[in-house]
């Protein structure tokens, strides 16, 4: 409890409290806390100390409030570093940062190119690639919608069960032998939450959003696939 003798000021002894919960895993990444009130009364105090005290979490970075649904951990922010010879995978960026990745698939058809897709891997305009839609989580969490256009006759059989749970680069070296070249070319752009990309990455209404561009090659040159990362901005950080 707290010690309303203590030279310390009240709301920051609130802070200690909540920030030791939010380490030992009383409140988990993404989990509501209790609303302003509940804790007012919990832990004795006003409410505008109570609410001192998340702000002053949310501006540390421990807690982020989403408009009508409450006041949430804060997810520790995954880093992926993109070099000129090394291109991070999501799985690795997820290891180096102490979390745990999964990954589900969302969808999977045949659709006509469009003409990006057509020019960069070399196809008859109108041919059919595979679309492979998957969500990646880290701990639970969704972190990215990715969106993967492969060529039909580069994959053949291409089954999706197999990247269910499962590395994506690794079921393309073990079923294809297709490796991806260090310098794949990539590009960055930022928007805002749609409401179908809200309801995807569980974000709220016009969160930001990074959008990763990929233009995958194998060693040799030979285009094999491109994809379009939707990542939630405020649990990613990508560095160049």
């Amino acid at each position: 409890m707290l010690n309303k003798n203590s030279i310390q000021p009240l709301y920051k002894q609130l802070m200690d409290i909540i920030t030791q919960q939010i380490k030992n895993g009383t409140y988990k990444p993404g989990e509501k806390i209790p609303p302003e009130p509940e804790l007012a009364e919990l832990y004795h105090v006003s409410r505008i100390t109570v609410r001192r005290t998340v702000e002053e979490l949310c501006t540390q970075g421990y807690l982020i409030k989403h408009q009508g649904k409450g006041t949430f951990v804060k997810s520790p922010m995954i880093f992926r570093k993109f070099e000129s010879q090394k291109n991070m995978s999501f799985s690795e960026s997820c290891r180096q940062n102490d979390r745990s990745p999964a990954s589900h698939v969302l969808s999977f058809c045949k659709k006509s190119a469009d003409s990006i897709t057509s020019d960069f891997l070399q196809l008859p305009s109108g041919e059919e690639v595979f679309f492979l839609e998957r969500l990646l989580l880290a701990d639970g969490i969704p972190i990215i919608d990715v969106h993967t256009w492969l060529p039909v006759q580069l994959f053949p059989d291409f089954d999706p069960n197999a990247v269910e749970n499962g590395s994506f680069f690794e079921y393309l070296k073990s079923a294809y032998h297709y490796s991806i070249a260090d310098s794949s070319r990539s590009t960055v752009s930022v928007t805002t939450a749609s409401s179908d990309m809200a309801q995807t990455l569980s974000l709220s209404l016009g969160d930001p959003v990074l959008i990763l561009d990929s233009f995958m090659e194998s060693p040799d040159g030979q285009p094999l696939y491109i994809s379009r990362e939707y990542i939630a901005g405020s649990r990613y950080t990508i560095s160049f």
